[in-house]
């Protein structure tokens, strides 16, 4: 999951860096293998980095909720941060794309 989710779609990724467990969305799509080939075919748009889906999208912040970094370490959901300065990871970015392209995450 790694390989498809963390250099293409993260601003955060550090290649040769591993950062255990990862962000949330990554730890989350993990256990859904199922969802490979989907995550395969997203195309990152940096104009639409949660496609289409609102920062507020419930089934997002589900997500970000059970995420180990969104304490200590998310500039996305930590309200101090100006948004132009900050980025989903793309952990996050992962689910939205899967989102938008009609995958049922069950969320």
């Amino acid at each position: 999951m790694r390989e498809l989710i963390c250099a293409p779609l993260c601003r955060y990724h550090k290649p040769g860096k591993a950062e255990e467990p990862g962000c949330g969305g990554l730890v989350w799509l993990r256990s859904r293998p199922h969802v490979r080939g989907q995550l395969s075919r997203l195309t990152p748009d940096p104009s639409r980095p949660l496609y289409g889906l609102n920062d507020d999208d419930p089934r997002l912040l589900h997500i970000c909720d059970r995420c180990e970094y969104r304490v200590d370490g998310c500039d996305f959901r930590d309200p101090a941060v100006p948004r132009e300065s900050c980025a989903p990871c793309g952990g996050l970015r992962s689910v939205a794309g899967l989102l938008a392209s009609g995958c049922d995450l069950d969320l």
